[in-house]
Formats: C-alpha cells, structure tokens, sequence
C-alpha cells in the first residue's frame, strides 16, 4: 500500500470513530442515569474478544470506563468507581495487558474529594466534577469539548444559541495556533486575560451553568467523565508544563522513562498539581531508582512533603488510594492519558 493510501485509510478510520462517538455520545451510559438509586448500574456486556490474538491500531479502540457501586449492601449510599474498558470498532472488549490498574491516572485525586458523592461526575459547589475544576477551568472544558467533534453535543448545552459563537470558535483555534507558533504553547489562549477565551466565555449560559453541569454528571456520565479527563490531560496540566517537564528531566536523568513510573505515583502527581502545581516533586525524585519511586516509602515520602494534600480532610483518600494501588502497572487507559499530559502519542502507539 502506498503512503497516500495509508494515509487516506487512517484519515477514514478517524472520521468513522470520531463519527461513531459524536452520534452516540458514548451509548454506553443511558441517558437516564440511576446514579442516586444505590443499586449496582446495569453494564455493558460487549461480545469478548476471541482468545487468538490480532493487531489493533490504536486510532481503532474507544477507552470507555464501567460505572461500579463498590459500596457494602448496607451501606446509606452508593460508592461509584470506574473501571477500565477498551472496545474495538465493532463493540467487542479488547483485553487489556494482565495485572493492570483498572483506574484512571486522575483517580488517586478523584477519591480525595469525590469518591463518596452521589453525583460524582457532575459536582456543582466550590469545584466541578470528578476533578475538581474550579470555575474557570469548568468553562475551560466547556470551551475544549466545542472544539473536539466528540464532546461538543455534550459542550453545547454550556453555550446560549448564538450566532456569534462560532465566530468566537474560530477566533480562538486562530489564537491557539498563533499561541503556538509564537510561544510554543497553543494552551497559553486557555489562560487567564485570554482575548480569544473572553470572547468565547461571553456566550456561555452562566446563569445555568451549575445547573447544566449536575445535569450532564447524572444523564451523561461516562461521555462527561471522558471530556472532564480528556481536558486535564490535554490542557491543564499544560498550565505548570515547566515544573511538569522538570519531573520528566529528573526522571529521565536516571534513566527511567516516566511510563516506567507506575499510575498511582502518578496519580499523586496530579494530585499535588491540583492543589498548587507540580513544584517541588522533581526534588523528590532525584538520584531514586525506579524500584524507590514504585515503593510505599516514596508514597509516604510524597505524603510528609505535602500534607495538605494527602494528610488533611478527604485528601487522607488519596493518601490512602496511593497505598493500596502503588504496585500495579499502566493500563491501556493510563498510556493513553499520560501519552496526552505529556504529548508523547509513542507511548500510547
């Protein structure tokens, strides 16, 4: 096959999965959640995979997460969790590698506010959502999901009908490129005093807006779960990229490749950087092994540094998340999430 073809071939496998996800908004979650029920969510039972093995490329498999209640039968309330689960075109689970993670590299931070919330995905106070946005970056993921073909059905219920807005779009991914070409970073029109980002805000329904956004958490779960998660990692973590690339450094220094460094250390990275930033976590790492960086003494480690964090009110969660989950390994979900935080698609190919 000739490079134009391949080429080609690859375009048409994008547009039928991008196609495929915008038309059912991820079918996999009805669109009628019993998130508040208390009773264990009915999932999705796929055909399985033959046992004999077969090439998939990674543009071919969807990432969509199993809503769990993990809570005790007598339990007041139910205790959601999100499995990972990887389905090819036709709807069959691709098996993942054996003894994976079976969370998100987001969930260490997940479990320190939101693990006990009946609507997890959809939290409207102080912060927004299973990641605990505050309201400029639930308007940044708002802004995000308009400009991906699979997220902005869900996006737009963000947005008053105006026929500005697609001007406001427009003038924004003119910014993004600009951003990039002058400064390296297409992120920076995200930003706080964004221009471009003002003129796009200002058609936002902010009367409705937390309103919307518990509404999206309860009957659009996994689809808005999925955005939340894909602007994290595709744009906030971009926001501390110097102190995230010190860490990447200062790993590679000692000959460690950061998908080497098993996700709930991650976890706790991201944790940390939502609390203020990735700063100071490069320090820790220098001159330690990988088997010292994978180990409970580093947890405890990260842990004494920043009690703030992981030792004080729900941030004990995540402290504790990180303790029971630090020896397993990356699972197709966290390579595809940590390919994106550190736009490094080799690791997920």
């Amino acid at each position: 096959m000739n490079k134009d073809k391949l080429l080609a071939k690859i375009k048409n496998i994008k547009k039928s999965i991008e196609k495929r996800l915008l038309q059912t908004g991820l079918l996999f979650m009805s669109t009628s959640s019993p998130l508040n029920s208390g009773t264990k969510l009915p999932t999705q039972s796929p055909e399985t995979m033959p046992e004999t093995t077969t090439e998939i490329s990674t543009d071919n498999i969807s990432i969509i997460p199993e809503i769990i209640n993990i809570a005790a039968p007598n339990h007041s309330s139910p205790i959601y969790e999100f499995a990972n689960k990887v389905y090819d075109k036709n709807n069959r689970e691709v098996k993942d590698f054996a003894d994976v993670t079976k969370y998100s590299l987001w969930d260490c931070s997940y479990k320190r506010e939101v693990g006990n919330e009946k609507n997890p995905v959809g939290v409207a106070r102080t912060f927004y959502g299973s990641l605990q946005f505050n309201r400029f970056n639930a308007e940044n993921m708002a802004i995000y999901g308009m400009l991906h073909p699979q997220y902005r059905r869900l996006a737009a219920k963000f947005f008053k009908n105006s026929s500005q807005l697609e001007r406001a779009l427009d003038n924004f991914k003119e910014s993004m490129k600009n951003n990039d070409k002058k400064h390296g970073d297409a992120n920076l029109s995200y930003h706080v005093g964004s221009a471009a980002r003002q003129k796009v805000t200002a058609h936002i329904d902010a009367q409705n807006f937390k309103k919307t956004f518990e509404k999206m958490g309860k009957e659009n779960t996994l689809a808005f779960l999925a955005l939340q998660r894909a602007y994290a990692s595709d744009v906030y973590c971009s926001f501390d990229a110097q102190r995230l690339m010190q860490i990447i450094s200062t790993l590679e220094a000692s000959n460690i490749k950061p998908e080497q460094v098993n996700p709930a250390i991650w976890g706790m990275f991201l944790a940390k950087h939502i609390k203020g930033g990735f700063g100071g976590i490069s320090n820790l790492l220098k001159g330690k092994k990988l088997n010292q960086i994978n180990s409970l003494a580093f947890i405890n480690a990260m842990a004494a540094k920043y009690p703030d964090v992981f030792k004080k009110g729900s941030g004990i969660e995540a402290y504790k998340f990180a303790k029971e989950h630090y020896k397993e390994k990356h699972s197709l979900t966290t390579m595809k999430e940590l390919s994106i935080i550190l736009q490094r698609p080799e690791i997920f190919d």
